[in-house]
Order: structure tokens, then sequence, then C-alpha cells
């Protein structure tokens, strides 16, 4: 117990930095968060593969179209949060995050026609209310883009989990085999998505007339050339390596050791811990500075309070084998 405790935290505190130190690069390089994903996931998922020691057979996943999409929601929920770190703290695009607790059982209930528990539906009114005050306490209200961004993340987290459930190379308990796979998904899905978006803007400009088309708030829209700078290269490979890769694969051990129900419970601390580590850069000068006793926080807290209420209803529930996987599985690795 001691060890899968030690993991959990493990898995917590890596998030967390990769969070945070995200939002320094972002904030202080001017980089493109969307190329800055891409290339982040790439090497993130190349560290997966070579840290699972199970590269043979994985390609041939490849030719199945339910693990391009897999990959593709996968690489979307990461690039999703980290634009959204552009507009909101690290801590607050956290507890955004937690929205994906009733968009599951939302979606769930709709694909599946599975019914969630009457306990479970006071804790997700508390984190329905939470999420409106926060958002209302956001700089512009509710037209700041993390608030959209983070709703497209968490729907991602939710398809792409649901995915996962009927992928027939993920229903293995190998968790060296599931990192392999999942490295393989992502290394490829993002290095496609990064072919994509220098192609397109390519395209915008050697076809002007189609730019109105397009979103002029993109960088690699107006100047396809962002691609090469090596200052992008160079952070997303390193973050990805050390940062985003890691961060993977000691979630996919935590949720072998804990399970998901217990993972995700110590994944609710996820707000608090990064904004720890948010103080921190902020005293160091990395970050601007932010006061952690704000209406935010508490809304935040009432939003984690909900979530853990419904976790305990959920645990209660004699659920039947593999339904945990789609049910509360809403924090993915991203």
């Amino acid at each position: 117990m001691p060890g899968a405790i030690l993991v959990v935290g493990a898995a917590l505190v890596s998030w967390s930095i990769l969070l945070v130190v995200s939002r320094i690069i972002l904030v202080n390089l001017a980089l493109d968060p969307w190329l800055f994903t891409f290339i982040q996931m790439m090497a993130g998922g190349l560290f997966l593969m070579l840290a699972s020691g199970r590269t043979r057979g994985v390609w041939r996943t490849l030719g199945e179209p339910i693990t391009w999409l897999y990959g593709f929601l996968r690489v979307a929920t990461a690039a999703f949060f980290t634009a959204a770190l552009l507009h909101t703290t690290t801590a607050n695009a956290a507890f955004l995050a937690i929205v994906s607790v009733p968009t599951s059982v939302l979606v769930v209930w709709l694909v599946m026609s599975r019914t969630p528990r009457r306990a479970e539906l006071p804790g997700h009114l508390i984190i329905l209310a939470g999420l409106l005050l926060l958002a209302a306490s956001l700089e512009g209200g509710f037209r700041n883009p993390a608030l959209i961004l983070m709703l497209l993340s968490e729907l991602c987290v939710v398809l792409s989990t649901l995915i996962a459930e009927l992928h027939p190379q993920n229903q293995t308990d190998d968790r060296r085999q599931r990192a392999a796979l999942t490295g393989a998904m992502l290394l490829a899905s993002a290095g496609a998505m990064l072919a994509a978006v220098f192609a397109l803007g390519m395209l915008s400009q050697a076809f002007p007339g189609l730019t109105w088309l397009l979103p002029n708030d993109l960088a690699w829209i107006a100047d396809p050339t962002v691609l090469l700078d090596p200052a992008l290269w160079v952070a997303a490979i390193l973050v990805g390596t050390l940062l985003r890769g890691p961060s993977m694969f000691l979630a996919l051990m935590a949720i072998h050791r804990v399970k998901t129900t217990n993972y995700l419970a110590g994944m609710a601390a996820l707000p608090l811990t990064s904004m720890l580590f948010e103080a921190v850069a902020a005293e160091a000068g990395w970050l601007p500075f932010v006061s952690i006793i704000t209406w935010s926080t508490g809304f935040g807290a009432l939003m984690i309070l909900g979530s853990l209420a419904v976790s305990a209803a959920h645990s209660q529930r004699p659920a039947p084998a593999r339904a945990h996987v789609v049910g509360t599985d809403q924090r993915q690795p991203r």
C-alpha cells in the first residue's frame, strides 16, 4: 500500500509540474500552444514506447481507424488544455477540467444507456454550480477562451475513454503493452496533426483568398515557418521527454496499482498541487503573481468536493466488469 500511494503521489506531482512548466514556457517564450503540444506529444509518445520495451508489433494497430481517432482525441485533449493556459492560471484550468465528471455521465447515458445512480446526482449538481461560479469569476467571465477550450478538452477526454473501452488492443492488464500502444498512437497521431497544420499553413500562403475560412488567431496560419523555430522544438522535446512521457507512464502505473477510482480520487488534488507549484514559479519571477486566496479558488474547491462526492457514491455501486473504465476514467493521462 505505501508503494501504491507513492506512485499516485508521484503521478500527481509530475502532472502538476508538467502543467506549470508548460505555462511558464508559453508565457515567457511566446510559443504557439498548438505546435508546442503536437511536438511535445510526439516526444512523450516515443518515451512511452521506449520505456515499455514492447515496441514490436504495436505499429500494426495503426491500420485500424479507431486507433487514429483515439490518438487524435488524446492529442486534442492536451492541445486544448495547453492553449487554455494562455488565458488563465494552471489551477483554474485544472479546476475547469473537473467538468469531465458530469460530462462523462451524460455522454455514457446517451451513448450506452447507462443510467447514473441517484446518489451521484448531488455531487454532479455541486460540480455544475461550482463551474458556473468559477467561470463567472474568470477574467472576462464567460467570454474567457479558457472556458470553451477546457470544455472541448474534457469532451475529448470522455470520447477517447469510450473509444478505449472498444479498442481491441486495449483489452489487456499488461501496463507495458498499454504504454507501448498509447505511445504509438500519440506519436503517429501528433505527427500527422503537425504535418496537417503545416500543410494548412502552406495552403493559406499559396491561396490567400481562402484565409477567411481559417482562424486568424493561429500563428501557423499566417506564417507556417513558425514550425521551424528551434526554441519551439527544443522546449517541446524536453518537456515531452522529461515530463509528459514520465507523467503518462506514472499514471498508467498508478491506475494499475490502485485502480481507476482510487487514482481519480488522488488526482482530485491536482488543482491544489498545481496552485502550489504555480506560487513557487511566481515567487521566482517566472509567472505573474496570483493570490491563492481568491473566489476562484473557493469555487474550484467546491468542484473538488462535488467530484469526491460522485466518487464516493460510485464506489458504493456494484459495477459490472469493465464498467469503471468508461464511467470513471474521465481524467486520462493527458
